[in-house]
């Protein structure tokens, strides 16, 4: 059958919903999808350029490190000496069994092998798989903790624990480690405690502070607490190693690729001796009360012995457990506080110990003389009585008031400086400021109190708020003259100033440390004296040692008057308004021709100073200068 075409130029309708598209929409629909997949195809160009090209090489080294991970290995500590090399704190490696939590199977994606192995390691360590879990949970939580940082679970363990653990190796996982517990001690057991200080591991705020310094810490490192290990903890921290493993997917130890050893910190030398810190601490203990004492060599300000009782031991730091919650409450709940460093931060009045420190200022002012004396009834008036401990009678001049400690010529002494409510104690507070007096010492300890030297811009400082206290009077001046009143300092305070009398005018900073070595050996650091005069003319001091002497010879230090060495000193008795007993001071210096060891000694509340506190130096004397031993040249 023939197809029938219509007439040229007539074309009929078509039905709806085939309707001929117009041309040109359809062109314009065409070039706007073919526009839009060239600028996908350009984007995933360019992204594959960019992965491939601009940062395939970073890439490509995060993918080797992921396939490496590193297992730090803890350093020990650095050694720390006495003055003749003996070991006074050291590092003791006791077993341990670790677990590194990235190598341990997942908790929720392997949660079954995950607990067959903590059961396993709990039955070989007699504890529990609760008790690990929270070991790792409470370590991951700290600061610093790293992702394959071993995480101790038990240490110290017995011969018998680490062979059931060995003989087990093949049921275990590589996540678990026999490792080495460095742990801090210190052989010769509480002897300079407070100086030595303590190390614990580190917290929260000592990994912040590390970094806040540049530095990093992990979360199982030891840091110093106190003393010796804080102040210097940087040199002390060793270098850690790592042990480098190549991994597979799921973090799995594949091979080990490389190990760097450990590096172990600096050997700290100290200037302590410890035959005159062993004196001191026992003599101390049979004090009558609590004390402390502080012995520095005048000719360099190097620390001879510091200590303070009660005191306690800093290997209870490096217990475990209840062991160490009983041993640390028993001293934490101690109302005599043996973690008190009292040489270096309890400040006392220094009672009459103070007047050779006024008896210099008056020789260097023109005040007095050698020969000036005066009449003790027994008391002084000015406004009211002002009372001596005894009746010294006609004739006390400068050396016989030093020797007997007469309270009235150091009245008198303190109103000739000058204006009692002014210039006479502003000059005496400089003086006693250039002789380390209401200053910090210096010294190389992170605790280290500056005691207080009052004048009256102080007193009118002090009581800004309360007007009716802002005065200085005549008073005032008296009592400061015979170190009572606001006058506080430390015994270590006591001890520079004795030295700078000592050596004829410099005060010296004092110094634990002597050098520091690394691991090798090698110096890093020697300490230098760092001193400055006191301003005293030497003719002065000369004679303010001369009545120092006396007073061990002829005066209240008799007790000190030893038939080996020559001694020099002076006793004192401080009011406590706690107490009806009066601190126990004393201050010495030997040989008196030629310093070698200036001391303070204070015991707290028992009496007068040469019953209570010149005992204890004069132990330490013993111990410096023993019966029968060749003179030092």
């Amino acid at each position: 059958m023939a197809t029938v075409f219509p007439p040229s130029g007539s074309v009929p309708e078509l039905p709806p919903g085939w309707e001929v598209e117009r041309p040109m929409l359809l062109r314009r629909r065409a070039q706007f999808w073919t526009l839009g997949l060239l600028v996908c195809f350009g984007a995933m160009a360019a992204k594959l350029y960019s992965l491939q090209v601009v940062q395939g090489a970073s890439y490509v080294a995060q993918a080797k490190r992921n396939r490496l991970a590193r297992v730090s290995i803890r350093a020990p500590r650095g050694v720390i000496l006495g003055r003749h090399g003996e070991i006074l704190a050291t590092t003791q490696a006791l077993h341990a069994v670790s677990v590194v939590p990235a190598l341990l199977p997942s908790g929720k994606s392997q949660k079954e092998d995950r607990a067959k192995l903590l059961k396993t390691l709990a039955y070989l360590i007699h504890s529990t798989p609760q008790a690990i879990e929270d070991i790792i949970k409470s370590a991951r939580e700290k600061k610093g903790a790293r992702y394959f940082d071993p995480i101790q679970i038990a240490t110290n363990l017995d011969m018998q624990t680490v062979a059931r653990l060995t003989e087990n190796r093949p049921r275990l996982d590589n996540a678990i480690l026999l490792t080495d517990d460095l742990r801090r001690i210190y052989p010769r057991g509480d002897m300079a405690g407070h100086e030595l200080g303590f190390t614990q591991i580190a917290d929260d705020n000592d990994v912040q502070r590390a970094q806040n310094h540049g530095t990093t810490l992990h979360s199982d490192d030891r840091v110093g607490k106190s003393g010796i290990e804080r102040y210097y903890d940087h040199e002390l921290q060793g270098t850690r190693g790592e042990q480098l493993f190549e991994v597979d997917a799921q973090s799995r130890p594949v091979a080990l690729r490389g190990r760097t050893a450990e590096r172990a910190g600096a050997t700290v030398q100290l200037s302590l001796d410890p035959t005159l810190q062993r004196a001191a601490e026992n003599a101390l203990a049979a004090a009558r009360n609590s004390g402390a004492i502080a012995a520095v060599d005048p000719r360099n300000g190097e620390v001879l012995a510091l200590a303070s009782r009660p005191g306690y031991d800093p290997n209870i730091f490096s217990l475990t457990g209840k062991q160490f919650q009983n041993a640390y409450l028993k001293i934490a709940r101690d109302p005599k506080h043996p973690m008190l460093n009292r040489a270096v931060t309890s400040r006392f009045p220094p009672g009459s110990t103070f007047k050779p420190i006024v008896a210099s200022a008056g020789l260097e002012h023109g005040a007095v003389s050698p020969y000036s004396s005066v009449s003790c009834p027994g008391y002084f008036v000015l406004g009211r009585r002002f009372g001596c401990w005894s009746v010294h009678g006609g004739g006390v001049n400068l050396q016989k008031a030093l020797a007997l400690s007469c309270d009235v010529y150091f009245y008198q002494l303190g109103l000739k400086l000058g204006n009692p409510e002014s210039s006479g104690p502003t000059y005496l507070a400089e003086v006693a400021r250039r002789f380390g007096l209401g200053a910090k010492t210096g010294i190389d300890l992170s605790s280290d109190e500056g005691g207080l030297m009052p004048d009256p811009a102080w007193r009118k400082q002090f009581n800004a708020k309360r007007p009716s206290l802002q005065h200085w009077y005549p008073g005032n001046t008296l009592n400061m003259s015979i170190g009572q009143g606001d006058v506080l300092v430390t015994p270590l305070q006591m001890a520079v100033a004795t030295a700078a009398i000592a050596n004829g005018g410099t005060k010296w900073t004092p110094r634990l440390v002597t050098q520091i070595r690394d691991a090798s050996g090698k110096l890093i650091r020697q300490t230098k004296p760092v001193g400055q005069s006191v301003g005293i003319s030497p003719r002065n001091l000369s004679i303010v040692r001369n009545g120092m002497r006396y007073t061990v010879t002829n005066g209240t230090g008799k007790p000190c008057n030893l038939p080996q060495v020559s001694v020099a000193g002076k006793t004192g008795s401080a009011e406590d308004v706690h107490s009806v007993l009066p601190h126990s001071w004393w201050v010495c210096y030997a040989p008196a021709e030629n310093p070698r060891i200036a001391i303070a000694v204070i015991v707290e509340n028992s009496g007068h100073g040469s019953e209570n506190a010149l005992p204890v130096a004069r132990a330490v004397l013993n111990a410096a200068f023993p019966v029968g031993a060749k003179p030092a040249a």
